[in-house]
């Protein structure tokens, strides 16, 4: 999009932004990264509206008028390193219809992961985790027009991460299960979906 965007200095680990694009979609947002009583903590929070009027390509093009809020944090206990991630966000899509007449329902999520990075190994840290999340009514024109009412999504999981200082690297694997149920609209049912994937990352 055609857009601008304004990041405030950062005043004792707080900063701020604002930004705007056609056609239209604007946002505001605050953030706070320190350490404080042994924590090291980062924090966000957000809000934007979108009345964009082309969301999606022809044949389900509709115009938006949506609301969204968000919410974040990560907390790491430096001395055990016990840690905890969790988000939450909110859409408000104002009763607006998509362009086959279908209500745009209102939706939320949420989504929490929590471990401990601990060096263990002389290699570098290691880190093991679990996860879950959460997805309610995330319903798209083309679901809608399908006969969709609600839908819910729902994963968790597990894994592992292997820091390597010397090479810059992180070796890691996980794994993952999906459940989803849709109302008004599940040709067959819908299955679950169970995945277990590595795979390495290199810094340069």
């Amino acid at each position: 999009m055609n857009g601008v965007r304004y990041d405030s200095p950062i005043f004792a680990g707080f900063s701020i932004s604002a930004s705007y694009g056609e056609d239209d979609d604007w946002e505001v947002a605050g953030r706070y990264t320190g350490e404080v009583s042994g924590f090291k903590l980062a924090f966000g929070v957000g809000y934007s509206v979108n009345t964009d009027q082309n969301t999606q390509p022809p044949p389900v093009s509709f115009s938006k008028d949506s609301e969204f809020f968000q919410a974040g944090g990560y907390a790491q206990h430096l001395a055990t390193g016990l840690f905890l991630h969790a988000a939450y966000g909110q859409e408000d899509n104002n009763g607006k219809k998509t362009t086959g007449g279908f209500t745009e329902p209102n939706s939320h999520q949420w989504y929490v992961k929590g471990g401990i990075r601990r060096q263990w190994l002389a290699l570098g840290h290691t880190v093991l985790y679990g996860e879950s999340g959460q997805y309610l009514d995330q319903l798209g024109p083309t679901a809608l027009a399908a006969g969709a009412t609600s839908g819910e999504f729902t994963r968790w999981g597990v894994g592992a991460v292997q820091e390597i200082d010397a090479a810059s690297m992180s070796l890691w694997v996980k794994y993952r299960e999906h459940t989803a149920e849709v109302t008004g609209f599940a040709p067959g049912g819908i299955d679950d979906f169970r995945y277990v994937s590595t795979g390495a990352l290199i810094n340069f």
